[in-house]
């Protein structure tokens, strides 16, 4: 059966009983209702079927083919079954004397079938695009579709489809459906009557009055919009100053109503200030992300949005809130708020960021020298870039910034006003000597052509103006040898170099000399200390023989800039720690202190500590982390690799005595002071005998060997000053 209602059936009838009846009729037949539908005398049509006669050779089977075509119309409407009878009959009506062949009924399509392709919006109408087939609507001759407001259970508007739209997918897909090849259909509907917030229901009804209120059949679609459904979702990923000239925007807003507010804005909204800056209509942009995220929302896909703002006029504010407003709307003027719109309103973001960084610093002679960049949101209405250099917080000078390309800032700081011109080069004029202290620099964005009035600032780290270090001093029994760098903004104008030493038991000067081997490349200082001058040439070495006012003196060395040869005038100093100069007695004598020097007074120590070093052979009297006396001393044997002297922190303890004797042992010591076990391990002098008279060969070993049974064995004052002057509690630290 066609689209147009016409069924043809084809097929054979053989039978002796055609004998005598010369008239061959086919009939179409409503079983249904036991009524004839249609005849029609197929006599002279007859086809042959040789392959009829051959299997059954009866009268006529070789002509008893035969086909018909019915024109069932507009009878499809009511049809529900076909039955085709086979007659033949000596009547040339076809009526009377018949032998007839009923064949299995045909059942006629009776399902009511629909599609709503598409929904959408154009030019300010709702335009529907779909189908609608079946063979209950064969006796209506008028299409309708009717747009229903399910939310107010009134009818928005319908619209008369004169004019169908070919569907020959559909006629393929149900061949046996009324007109189906002509199904399709295109409705508009204006947007102003259409309430977007409202459940919508879109229904094709064929009827058979003009005005479509009677005699009709419909098919009811799934609503279009559903206020319980909807979906409005998005997300602003990039919000863009860096040009300093536009604020540029994108990310993705997904919305069940987008395919019908088919127009989109871009709004930037001062939320401090609760007012519309401007709007923009946008670029749409594909999102195969959010079709895979959203999968149930139409348009997901064309779901991502970009948009740029000219800033000029805009008058934007520091420390101000904004969102970017995504909106769909179904008006394509302004900012689509005339019509219907829907928003998604982004996370704010305010304009209050800033960052800096100086990335090069050089003081000269002429003054500091210094690179790097600096962005603030402030910069939007302060718009004049300074250095100032500070010195102990007070300003020595500063100088006007001209800020250049940085493609590199501007990708890490997009969201920051004029990211990409941040870069700065400039030469602050001043005299190094006027930086005495700590200096700071400070980078600023100011409202005023001079760098005053209102000001954003931005403070560097702290440089040093002066700095030093003693990388080696080495004391032999002849000669010291020095080296290290100094650097000092107070250098500028001070030529000569000079080492001198201190006496650090009475402060007096003991011997001074001319540094000559001086300004010598020290790159890695010129890294660390950059601010400094000349840091990148500071270094100094001088070796000389130890002068006979030196020797066997603690001292503290001075490393002295001046403008007077002689090496005083105007000066910069820079003292190391102590130093030994031979100050430890050589040779070795068990009978007398182990230095030179005098012991240390310990009232005037503020944190007074005993550090024992066992493979040195050696006791240090500590105050903080300083070496105020060492002595010599014999600790405990080692027996693989472990000595019998116990490692660790251990605190005098009360028990001390003028001598002891251990008979197991076979000697004994004088001027004894406990340190752990409460007289087991102690200091001690050398051993001494029986008789009490110390022993040569282990006195031999002070200082220069281990061989003790444990305990620290020291000279005979050495012993005694501890015993004492070393307060109980005082705390001892042994390793090896």
């Amino acid at each position: 059966m066609n689209s147009d209602g016409t069924l043809t059936v084809s097929g054979w009838h053989a039978t002796n009983a055609s004998r005598g009846r010369q008239y061959h009729y086919i009939i179409a037949f409503d079983p249904t209702r036991n009524t004839e539908i249609a005849r029609q005398d197929v006599t002279e049509s007859a086809a042959n079927r040789p392959d009829v006669a051959r299997v059954h050779p009866v009268a006529g089977a070789a002509q008893s083919g035969f086909t018909a075509s019915f024109d069932l119309g507009q009878r499809l409407a009511t049809l529900d079954r076909v039955q085709i009878i086979s007659r033949y009959t000596d009547d040339p009506a076809g009526n009377g004397n018949a032998a007839d062949y009923w064949f299995t009924p045909i059942v006629i399509d009776r399902a009511n079938r629909a599609n709503l392709d598409s929904v959408g919006a154009a030019d300010g109408q709702l335009v529907l695009n779909g189908w609608h087939a079946t063979n209950l609507v064969a006796d209506k001759g008028y299409h309708y579709i009717i747009l229903l407001d399910r939310t107010t259970n009134r009818e928005v508007a319908r619209v008369r489809v004169d004019t169908p739209v070919a569907r020959p997918d559909v006629a393929k897909a149900f061949p046996g459906v009324y007109h189906a090849d002509q199904s399709g259909f295109v409705a508009k509907f204006a947007m102003d009557n259409v309430n977007l917030s409202h459940r919508l229901q879109v229904i094709s009804r064929y009827s058979g009055s003009t005005d479509g209120n009677s005699d009709y059949l419909d098919y009811w679609f799934n609503p279009i919009v559903s206020a319980n459904n909807q979906v409005n979702q998005g997300w602003l990923e990039t919000v863009n100053l860096s040009d300093g000239q536009h604020l540029s925007f994108s990310g993705w807003h997904a919305s069940t109503l987008a395919p019908f507010e088919t127009n989109h804005f871009g709004i930037l909204f001062d939320l401090t200030s609760n007012s519309q800056v401007a709007s923009v209509n946008t670029a749409r942009v594909n999102r195969p992300d959010i079709a895979n995220f959203l999968p149930n929302v139409a348009g997901a896909g064309q779901s991502g949005f970009k948009g740029q703002i000219g800033l000029n006029g805009l008058n934007l504010q520091p420390d101000h809130r904004y969102a970017i407003v995504s909106r769909y709307s179904t008006s394509n003027s302004g900012n689509g708020g005339a019509g219907q719109y829907t928003d998604f309103w982004s996370a704010p973001f305010t304009l209050n960021q800033r960052a800096s960084y100086v990335e090069g610093v050089k003081m000269t002679e002429e003054g500091l020298q210094v690179s790097g960049w600096v962005i603030s949101d402030q910069s939007l209405n302060k718009r004049h870039p300074y250095l100032l250099v500070m010195n102990d917080g007070r300003e020595v000078n500063r100088s006007a910034l001209h800020l250049t390309k940085r493609s590199d800032i501007a990708k890490i700081y997009g969201g920051v006003y004029n990211s990409a011109n941040s870069s700065f080069s400039t030469m602050v004029r001043l005299d190094p000597a006027q930086i005495t202290g700590k200096m700071q620099l400070i980078l600023r964005f100011s409202d005023d052509e001079y760098g005053n009035g209102n000001c954003d600032d931005q403070y560097s780290p702290v440089y040093a103006s002066s700095a030093g270090h003693f990388d080696a001093i080495q004391v032999s029994p002849q000669s010291i040898y020095v080296a290290g760098w100094h650097a000092s903004n107070q250098a500028v104008g001070k030529p000569y170099q000079y080492l001198i030493f201190i006496d650090n038991q009475t402060g007096r000067e003991l011997y001074r000399q001319e540094v000559l081997d001086k300004n010598c490349a020290r790159p890695d200082v010129a890294k660390a200390e950059p601010a400094i001058y000349n840091s990148g040439n500071s270094g100094y070495q001088l070796g000389f023989n130890i002068p006979g006012q030196l020797n066997h003196h603690m001292v503290r060395i001075i490393h002295r800039f001046t403008d007077d040869a002689a090496g005083n005038g105007n000066a910069v100093d820079e003292w190391s720690g102590l130093v030994s100069i031979n100050a430890m007695r050589t040779p070795i004598d068990y009978r007398q202190p182990s230095e030179y020097f005098a012991y240390p007074n310990l009232s005037q120590l503020n944190n007074f500590w005993i550090h024992v070093r066992i493979g040195q052979n050696r006791v240090y009297l500590m105050n903080n982390n300083d070496v105020v006396y060492t002595m010599y001393c014999t600790a405990g044997y080692y027996q693989n690799g472990v000595s019998t002297t116990p490692l660790g922190t251990y605190y005098i303890q009360d028990e001390r005595g003028n001598s002891f004797y251990n008979g197991a042992l076979g000697e004994g010591a004088n001027y004894w002071t406990s340190f752990l076990n409460h007289g087991e391990y102690l200091f001690h002098t050398v051993p001494t005998d029986r008789w009490g008279n110390y022993k040569p060969g282990e006195a031999a070993q002070l200082g220069i060997n281990q061989g003790s049974h444990g305990c620290i064995r020291l000279s005979i004052p050495d012993a005694y000053w501890i015993m004492h002057n070393v307060p109980t509690g005082t705390r001892v630290v042994i390793d090896n």
